[in-house]
């Protein structure tokens, strides 16, 4: 715990050029999601005139930069626990495809790719490991540590909703959703035609293994359709639904 402790205090950090990586994929995404009405999770300012859409627009920025903040501040300190240095980089071509879909959907397919980190060992946290280089496991166990810390800010966040019907907790709630939705997605990121740089947090689970991503794909899907189609908040409906489809899939496709 020491050991870990000190790695935190002197390698954990979001450098500048990341910081500005995440500020431009958040000011995309607000956009995305405030261009036009959809289901009107985002519609937190009444009013159409240029002002309520500017301070709409700086709430949900504000909203989604914090929650991504804390899903890669998340998977920086796996990747910490586990040996590796990260560095988070955005997808300019999914962004644009995320403007593009939520404009021709008219916002009911809220797309955004949140982007993803990069890793490197850092061999000096990986003396004594077997076969010290990268390893697909531990990518997927960094992968898995965003989506869930999204995961579990809604469950937090839960009872305050239920109590208040707030419209602003239910977009954090949303936000959150989304977040762990679509980095989910198994796609390879590239920025020209054949000229592949890593992929999205989905595929570095698919990668390690592919049951387990089946799993945690089905597990949050379902944990958010039963959210924002039903209102009803449950982990273990979500998990019961997830362990069916996993073991139809494994049993068919594995075996």
């Amino acid at each position: 715990m020491h050991e870990f402790a000190t790695r935190v205090e002197k390698r954990w950090r979001f450098s500048k050029k990341e910081l500005q990586r995440l500020l431009i994929t958040c000011v995309i995404a607000s956009f995305s999601l405030t261009l036009v009405k959809g289901w009107g999770f985002f519609d937190l300012v009444e009013g159409k005139t240029a002002l309520n859409y500017v301070a709409n627009f700086i709430i949900v920025l504000l909203v989604l930069f914090f929650s991504l903040l804390i899903h890669f501040s998340m998977q920086k300190l796996m990747a910490l626990k586990l040996g590796y240095s990260s560095e988070y980089k955005y997808w300019i071509n999914g962004l644009i495809l995320g403007v593009i879909v939520c404009f021709f959907s008219y916002g009911y397919i809220p797309l955004f790719f949140p982007g993803t980190l990069f890793y490197d060992i850092i061999p000096k946290l990986r003396v004594g490991v077997f076969r010290g280089g990268v390893k697909h496991t531990d990518l997927g166990l960094i992968a898995f540590a965003g989506p869930l810390s999204n995961i579990v800010i809604v469950g937090l966040i839960a009872p305050l909703f239920l109590a208040t019907k707030n419209s602003f907790v239910y977009a954090v709630i949303v936000a959150n959703l989304l977040i762990a939705v679509w980095s989910l997605l198994p796609i390879p990121t590239f920025e020209k035609l054949r000229q592949f740089k890593g992929g999205t947090t989905g595929l570095y689970i698919f990668i390690a293994s592919r049951w387990t991503f089946v799993l945690v794909f089905v597990t949050v899907i379902s944990f958010a359709a039963l959210i924002l189609l039903f209102k009803v908040f449950s982990y273990i409906l979500a998990l019961i639904i997830g362990i069916l489809i996993t073991i139809i899939y494994y049993s068919r496709f594995e075996k």
